[in-house]
């Protein structure tokens, strides 16, 4: 009996201390849990402090990207309606032209030509197009410029545009109803939808945007471009950008720099130095040079080691060469560099400058797809330029036909001219074909005119006009 009392009773002093254990284990995780609460509340405020400032930060800079997308899009979308307006503004001009009968009436047509020409280049400079697209299109408003102000200058000495010279609005204006054309089946696209230049403007690893597709091809191979300016016959050949005219062997830089010491500045004092590598087309290796205190910049093909370009100032005080002389002069520093066979074909001087371009002619032909420019100081009787592009990329071996005599070429002309000069060329023509010709420099009773007359067809594949720009000759 009293074995069974005890019992119950530790079972009950058992229990009692386990609730009591119990108790104090819940009390202690209670205190615990009191005391981890104002940590656990500090790490939740953090966090969401840091989430805030992120979400802040995020907001600010998706602002600000959208702010500047919304500036660039309206500088797009303004510069791109500007340009269509003046290209619009522009055929307009042109068509009107032909029916204007007065000097006043014309000059201020011409003038509005001039002004849209200039936004249609600005435009078309600060849109995300394919450069290659609009190169030709560029070049092609730039000329219309010229164009209309060579025609101004002449009107402005009261001498009458002759009706070739006038005539040229009639090609002008044919291309131009095919960029139109192009032109606004992109406008007919962006009226119907919410179109985004910014989106558009995004290059492809092609080379190529939406924009510049939407926007047609209007390059020189869509497009056939009327050449109109140049200074010389040919002077801006279309280039094909496939180099044709420099050796397959690529020189060194010291090869380069021996060239332009031993050749190019042979018996002169030069310091030549190192400057960097152009990579193009025509990859070059550049160069600073120093002959008596006066400074050049030259670069040497690393193709072949010519000499492309030369450029240095020339020195104040009156011409102590004439023309003549610096003909001779740039003829010889040509073959004498590794240009064979050159010789003048077209000699401007202005103030203490000549400006001689040269070409290569072989059996009597003028290959002027090969032209070089060299520019030569009166006063200092120095090379100051030099400019062989066009031979890098057009020089090879021809062997050009003449089908036709000079007097069937004649014939040709008709019978309002004097004939000057008559030589064989061969001349590229704009879409980048050569063909054999006869020029014939002819003066006719409104002035004098360049005509190159196919030798193989006996038709008349280009004509050019002399005119004076500002005391400058130029060919339209």
């Amino acid at each position: 009996m009293k074995n069974e009392i005890v019992s119950e009773d530790y079972e009950q002093e058992k229990q009692n201390k386990t609730s009591k254990v119990n108790k104090d284990k819940q009390t202690k995780q209670k205190s615990n849990a009191q005391k981890a609460m104002p940590v656990m509340i500090v790490v939740i405020i953090t966090l969401l402090v840091i989430l805030t400032c992120v979400l802040i930060a995020y907001y600010q800079v998706y602002k600000s990207g959208k702010q500047s997308a919304n500036i660039l899009e309206g500088v797009y979308t303004s510069s791109y309606y500007s340009m269509v307006d003046n290209v619009n503004n522009l055929a307009v001009d042109i068509a009107k032209y032909s029916t204007l009968s007065t000097k006043q009436s014309k000059l201020n047509t011409l003038n509005d030509m001039m002004t849209d020409c200039s936004y249609i280049v600005a435009g078309l400079s600060v849109l995300p197009i394919n450069e290659q697209n609009v190169v030709a299109a560029t070049k092609f408003f730039n000329q219309i410029n010229g164009v209309c102000e060579a025609y101004s200058a002449q009107l402005n000495k009261n001498e009458d545009l002759s009706q070739d010279q006038e005539l040229i609005f009639d090609k002008i204006g044919i291309v131009l109803g095919e960029i139109k054309e192009k032109f606004n089946k992109q406008n007919a696209g962006m009226y119907d939808t919410n179109f985004n230049f910014v989106d558009a403007a995004i290059f492809d690893n092609t080379g190529m945007n939406e924009l510049s597709t939407s926007l047609g091809d209007v390059s020189a191979e869509a497009i056939e471009y009327p050449a109109m300016i140049f200074d010389g016959p040919f002077s801006t050949a279309l280039e094909t950008r496939v180099v044709k005219g420099l050796g397959e062997n690529e020189i060194s830089e010291a090869d380069a720099q021996n060239y332009l010491a031993n050749t190019v500045y042979k018996n002169r004092k030069a310091e030549i130095n190192f400057d960097k590598i152009t990579e193009g087309d025509i990859s070059t290796y550049d160069f600073k040079i120093t002959i008596e205190g006066k400074h050049y910049f030259a670069q040497v093909s690393k193709r072949g080691g010519l000499l492309i370009t030369l450029s240095s100032y020339a020195e104040g005080g009156d011409p102590i060469m004439k023309g003549e002389q610096a003909t001779v002069m740039a003829k010889t520093f040509a073959n004498n560099i590794g240009f064979d066979s050159m010789d003048a074909v077209w000699l401007e001087v202005n103030q203490n400058v000549a400006y001689v371009n040269l070409a290569p002619v072989k059996g009597g032909v003028i290959n002027y797809p090969d032209l070089v420019k060299v520019k030569v100081d009166l006063t200092g009787q120095d090379i100051i330029g030099f400019e062989a592009v066009n031979y890098a990329l057009n020089h090879v071996e021809r062997a050009p036909e003449f089908n036709i005599t000079t007097d069937e070429a004649e014939k040709t002309l008709g019978f309002d001219y004097n004939v000057l000069k008559v030589s064989k060329a061969i001349i590229k023509l704009d879409s980048g074909k050569e063909i054999s010709c006869y020029e014939f420099i002819t003066e006719r009773i409104d002035g004098m005119y360049y005509y190159y007359i196919d030798a193989n067809t006996n038709q008349i594949a280009k004509t050019m006009k002399l005119v004076k720009i500002k005391d400058v000759q130029k060919l339209i």
